[in-house]
């Protein structure tokens, strides 16, 4: 194991400004998938959070910035989509402008805005969608119809 000469807390402001600098614009680079430490903190949404078995459902992660107007979009998306989603999986959203969420971007490896993929209830990506909007249909064929 390598250990890295920059300071990790130098790192996630980088990351956030890069992140944030970006505008939720698309991007043709795919990140390398990276496994989290740890399973998506509970900032989820009630999606699925009803079903009694939803501490097995999976996560739809959503890494927004909250001010980008793409990211608005595949809000309003995951929004609408909400019946449909019940059941199926628990929406987990990560912003740019919350500093202690950063560190999720970085381990996940997102490097453009939206971003949404799948993992299980322990936070092991399962699968992921290329950045940018996702239509609903795009969405369902994500989390599994």
């Amino acid at each position: 194991m390598t250990r890295s000469l920059i300071p990790s807390s130098l790192l996630a402001a980088v990351v956030a400004a890069g992140v944030a600098a970006s505008g939720c614009t698309r991007s043709q680079a795919e990140a390398a998938p990276q496994a989290p430490a740890a399973a998506p903190s509970p900032s989820a949404t009630g999606v699925g959070a009803a079903a009694p078995v939803a501490a097995e459902l999976p996560r739809l992660v959503f890494f927004m910035n909250p001010n980008g107007r793409p990211c608005q979009m595949q809000e309003r998306i995951l929004e609408e989509m909400s019946g449909q989603l019940q059941g199926r999986a628990v929406v987990v959203r990560y912003r740019t402008t919350e500093p202690a969420e950063i560190v999720r971007f970085e381990q996940y490896g997102i490097r453009a805005l939206p971003e949404l993929l799948l993992t299980d209830a322990a936070g092991r990506e399962l699968r992921r969608a290329p950045p940018g909007i996702q239509s609903p249909e795009e969405v369902l064929e994500l989390v599994g119809r």
